[in-house]
């Protein structure tokens, strides 16, 4: 319960007080309501016998100048129904439009996290956790705030009638309350199997998703290869154990739904039963205290019911907000405040890095000298893209230091330095849309002639012009449409449409044919002197262009000497 309280005090996007104040005074005209059945009644049967309950609507009629009639008892009775009817639709529908804003900032946290988190971060990190928490979890944490909202409606009404039950007969009162504690605590069990099986439905959904998208990122290999069988294996695994989750809750939410009904009717007869067996109570007393005590049994029902929906739900709340929390705490930081020019020689001084213990940049020396084309060649693994990583920030040095000019890279703005670079990664993994969206990377700033600019740039304009949608052109899944010629200019052009100063080249001709990297490799020569041109590699075909070229092997760097290019 404390939980469930929790999801609706404590969202900062609501105002659980407003909703709570409407809620307030509609449970208590409700009560109020029920409670004018009394002297209504006693009205009707001529019943002399009067108490708190009629001396308290003698008092409330007499401050409104009013007798106290049975057509005003109806009138006044009525007003109050429509009156509680109009403040709940009003409180609910609040805590239902709540519930989305709060999905949409966890939505927009998640995201302005997983966007401003330092690299290091998402090499730990799987995308399908990511995606699962957008698309799955934040829509169950926004039914888990609803059905918190209707919990605490329910806790409200519920005290409402106790306090008007006590007006009538305090012994009533107790027993009520008492019975609907007694069913509070045997359908309990029945919550906290739902909250368990909720969590193992959340956790199970995540790994699912997780697989998911493995497979998809994998699916051409797989096929090529016949190797399904494993991950579906491994897919009717997860699917068996989240059928088990799915399964336990509805058992456990049946039950409660079914047991909660059949306690209700049981310990409202008996209640009934009580008060004119023990209570002597009058015949209009005992028929008001009866639906006094039966809702207030009712209501602690479906008070139970939005508790077990909510601790259901209440899983995917605490994972999305544990994952925003993580991301949000792994926020990079940015301390430099030199606002250096991309125009400018970069310069290693004795740089070391290593992940954990393992080495993998040694004591680095050497220098990217600005408008040329520099080539840092060596086989895989050999820390060729570390050094880049280093050079733009995304790793610190372990020791040693990176220049920019005069300026030591640690003290420069690196938000203003990403921006004058172009980055071409060996993954080329474009979004299922145009060509014009790929290149402009949701820039409504860049206009067609700015993208056809760089797709020229890119060696691209002619293959563009021959396609019938022209940018229009949707690449397909990760770019499956186009050739690994195509994904290439792609993106190429898509690293020279801001016009940046620096141009990043890694492994771009890795997976294509000797014509294709030629014709790409000289796309690139034609580029010389317009940008600093670094290139990572382990072609030859590169090192005939290079104006600058080191050898990288075990984490060291040397100098191979100019090209005659």
């Amino acid at each position: 319960m404390l939980q469930t309280l929790k999801i609706f005090f404590r969202n900062t996007e609501t105002r659980p007080v407003l909703i709570l104040l409407c809620l307030v005074v509609a449970s208590i005209a409700e009560a109020v309501s029920i409670g004018s059945l009394l002297p209504m009644m006693a009205a009707f049967a001529s019943d002399t016998k009067s108490g708190s309950e009629s001396g308290f609507f003698q008092s409330v009629f007499a401050s409104l100048g009013l007798s106290l009639t049975l057509p005003n008892l109806v009138f006044f009775a009525v007003a109050l129904v429509l009156f509680k009817a109009l403040l709940s639709f009003a409180a609910l529908s609040y805590a239902g439009i709540a519930a989305a804003k709060v999905s949409l900032s966890f939505r927009k946290r998640l995201m302005q996290g997983i966007l401003d988190a330092r690299w290091s971060y998402f090499a730990s990190q799987h995308s399908g956790r990511f995606a699962n928490a957008i698309s799955n979890d934040a829509t169950r944490a926004a039914d888990s705030y609803v059905f918190a909202a209707k919990f605490v409606a329910f806790l409200v009404q519920l005290i409402a009638y106790v306090v008007m039950a006590m007006l009538i007969n305090w012994r009533v009162a107790l027993a009520g309350s008492l019975a609907a504690l007694v069913i509070a605590l045997i359908l309990q069990r029945l919550v906290i199997i739902s909250k368990h099986a909720g969590y193992r439905q959340t956790d199970r959904t995540s790994e699912l998703t997780v697989l998911a998208v493995d497979m998809l990122n994998n699916i051409k290999p797989l096929k090529t290869m016949q190797r399904q069988s494993a991950l579906k294996a491994t897919s009717d695994k997860l699917l068996g154990k989240l059928q088990k989750a799915v399964q336990t809750r509805e058992f456990a939410k049946n039950g409660l739904n079914e047991g909660g009904d059949a306690l209700v009717a049981i310990f409202g007869a008996c209640a009934i039963l009580a008060g004119h067996t023990y209570f002597n109570l009058s015949l209009p007393e005992m028929i008001v205290s009866g639906i006094i005590i039966i809702q207030v049994i009712g209501v602690a029902s479906k008070m139970q019911k939005q508790m077990q929906l909510a601790a259901q739900s209440e899983s995917a709340y605490v994972r999305i907000v544990e994952l925003i929390d993580e991301t949000e705490g792994s926020r990079e930081s940015f301390s430099g405040t030199v606002k250096a020019s991309g125009a400018s020689d970069f310069h290693f001084e004795k740089v070391s890095f290593a992940h954990g213990e393992t080495d993998i940049i040694t004591n680095a020396s050497f220098k990217i000298p600005v408008r040329r084309i520099t080539v840092l060649s060596g086989a895989s693994g050999s820390g060729k893209t570390t050094l880049i990583d280093l050079l733009i920030g995304l790793h610190r040095p372990g020791t040693g230091r990176i220049m920019l000019g005069s300026s030591d890279l640690a003290d420069v703005d690196l938000k203003h330095l990403r921006q004058q670079i172009g980055y071409v990664p060996q993954e080329l993994n474009l979004f299922h849309s145009s060509i014009r969206d790929n290149i402009a990377l949701g820039d409504q700033t860049l206009t067609d002639a700015e993208v056809l600019n760089a797709l020229e740039r890119a060696g691209a304009k002619e293959f563009i012009a021959e396609l019938p949608d022209g940018l229009n052109t949707s690449v397909g899944e990760m770019g499956a449409k186009m050739s690994g010629g195509q994904r290439q200019r792609i993106s190429l052009a898509r690293a020279l449409v801001t016009n940046p100063k620096i141009l990043i080249l890694d492994e771009v001709t890795s997976a294509l044919d000797p014509k294709t990297e030629a014709e790409i490799v000289a796309n690139v020569k034609s580029l010389r002197g317009s940008y600093t041109i670094i290139a990572i590699t382990h072609r030859p075909a590169w090192t005939e262009i290079a104006d600058v070229l080191y050898k990288v092997s075990g984490g060291k760097v040397k100098s191979v000497g100019r090209s005659v290019a």
